[in-house]
């Protein structure tokens, strides 16, 4: 078995068989046997997966495969299936050899931690689970309690590795499968670490962005840290909140005079606004937002990484200001991770003082998606929910953009389509149920100018004897109802649906139909 596995000229579909035997076999033999099969084992291992089966030749290019006939892309589909079975074969037998090994199994972490990681990523739901069983295995056989574990305490060793692969990246372009693996499998401690690596990964998206295969894989591992940090971000919320539900039910269970101290407190604030009364505080006004060459110059300030109090993730902000520049990439692939690295950079932002600065670097290159983005259908949609994320953080300071940018390419395009139109064609009409979402949390969250607000009334009740999306017509109607009730009520009036006297001539077509219990169904 030996002999099959190491002998030169031996076809691929063989090795794999006897590796799989030796892990049968090795139980068996002496000590002294057993110790002749791990180096040469372990070596095929690594050469297989560095040679024959690179992980990169698992992630499919999609637009490469369109342009393939159908019988060229089930002869590869059957050829990668074949690939993925002998590939668990070999990621069995590493689980399989490596227990046998116990302690000594450390000496080969050099020869397994790489390809192990590599293979994590892979697109094969089989293939991950196989290698991180592998990396489990390996790390309880190690000393280690988990795969975390054993990352954390190889982080050197890790982030050593992928540097030096970085400077040739062309060369080793798998260094981002086994930065993703790392970064999904430790989670945001082991981002302190790869402060260096990640500034080389920008460095590659700058330099090397014409190269589709090497960019694209930066994006991926990119895409992931900046998921890793919004995750982050969001579990800090929500302990901050479980803490301050804490000390609240702690206080009102160690005050014996819940009312006498509200009522204390009442005197308190009394006091405080008598003496108010003296202070010239001068008028009110209301806050102003910062203009947009202010918003400029405090996002230059994190351009060279100075970190300010209450500012946000410097690493996020990095990221996404390199990323934008891929959202006009000719890659489907890569705008829907520039895209994507957008969304999860502002949710990281989220309550700091460089959100804004954020949205307004990145929003004429997201909102450009939406046209140009239309030969790509796809990545409108994607751009629909960053915008979304944008709007619920933004609110009122979104104001301005929402009238002047955004509503400009859903006005045009709510007006080029007809109930006739969407039922005929599939994707107009997924792109207006998407528009008519996105403008519903627009709603909730921002406040709108009068035309605005006025042309987005009867637009979407055109669709509304479009029966799939009625439902969706409705929901935006009624959360719009607390606020432009009077728009809707003028629009319904001016249908005829109630007599209200005399209405001007509002510029509405005489021809949209709605539903007569519209009123009950939007609680108007």
């Amino acid at each position: 078995l030996l002999a099959l596995l190491t002998a030169p000229g031996e076809p691929d579909t063989l090795r794999p068989s006897a590796l799989w035997l030796l892990t049968k076999v090795a139980p068996m033999a002496t000590r002294e046997e057993m110790a002749a099969v791990y180096q040469p084992a372990f070596q095929y291992c690594v050469d297989y997966f560095g040679g024959s089966l690179d992980s990169a030749a698992l992630i499919h290019n999609e637009e490469e495969s369109h342009s393939l006939d159908k019988s060229s892309i089930v002869a590869s589909a059957d050829a990668d299936s074949g690939r993925v079975l002998q590939s668990c074969a070999v990621l069995n037998a590493i689980s399989a050899i490596v227990p046998t090994i116990g302690s000594g199994a450390a000496y080969y972490l050099d020869l397994l931690l790489f390809p192990l990681l590599q293979i994590s990523s892979a697109d094969s739901p089989l293939l991950r689970d196989q290698a991180q069983r592998a990396l489990e295995v390996l790390a309880h056989t190690t000393g280690a309690t988990s795969t975390p574990e054993l990352l954390k305490s190889n982080v050197d060793y890790i982030v050593e590795g992928c540097s030096q692969q970085l400077r040739l990246v062309q060369l080793h372009p798998q260094v981002f499968h086994i930065l993703t693996s790392a970064v999904l499998l430790v989670g945001q401690d082991i981002l302190v670490y790869l402060d260096d690596v990640v500034e080389d990964s920008l460095d590659v998206c700058e330099d090397l962005q014409d190269d589709n295969v090497v960019a694209t894989s930066a994006l991926q591992f990119l895409e992931v840290v900046t998921r890793t940090v919004a995750d982050g971000r969001a579990a800090q919320g929500e302990e901050a909140v479980a803490l301050i539900k804490e000390e609240k039910s702690q206080v009102g269970l160690a005050d014996p005079d819940p009312i006498g101290r509200v009522l204390a407190d009442l005197d308190e604030w009394d006091a405080q606004a008598k003496m108010s009364e003296f202070v010239d505080f001068g008028p009110s006004e209301p806050a102003e937002e910062p203009a947009d060459d202010e918003l400029a110059t405090i996002d230059s300030k994190k351009r060279v990484g100075e970190e300010e109090e209450g500012g946000g993730s410097p690493l996020a902000i990095k990221i996404s200001l390199v990323a934008q520049n891929f959202l006009a990439a000719q890659s489907g692939a890569q705008q829907l991770l520039a895209l994507k690295i957008v969304q999860n950079a502002i949710h990281a932002l989220t309550d700091t003082r460089d959100l804004l600065p954020l949205i307004n670097e990145v929003w004429p290159a997201l909102v450009h998606r939406l046209d140009h983005g239309r030969d790509l259908f796809y990545v409108t949609l994607a751009a629909c929910d960053v915008i979304e994320a944008v709007c619920q953080l933004g609110e009122s300071w979104m104001r301005k953009r929402v009238h002047d940018d955004l509503w400009l390419h859903f006005g045009r395009i709510l007006r080029n389509a007809t109930p006739v139109s969407v039922a005929q064609r599939s994707t107009e009409r997924d792109l207006v149920f998407r528009i008519l979402r996105t403008m519903r949390s627009v709603v909730f969250h921002v406040p709108l100018d009068d035309p605005t607000a006025w042309d987005l009334v009867w637009l979407s009740m055109r669709f509304l004897e479009y029966e799939p999306l009625a439902p969706h017509v409705i929901d935006l109607l009624r959360t719009m109802v607390p606020v432009y009730g009077d728009k809707i009520w003028l629009v319904l009036a001016k249908l005829g649906l109630f007599d209200a006297g005399d209405i001007p001539n509002l510029g509405i077509p005489a021809k949209i139909k709605v539903p007569a219990n519209i009123c009950q169904a939007i609680g108007l």
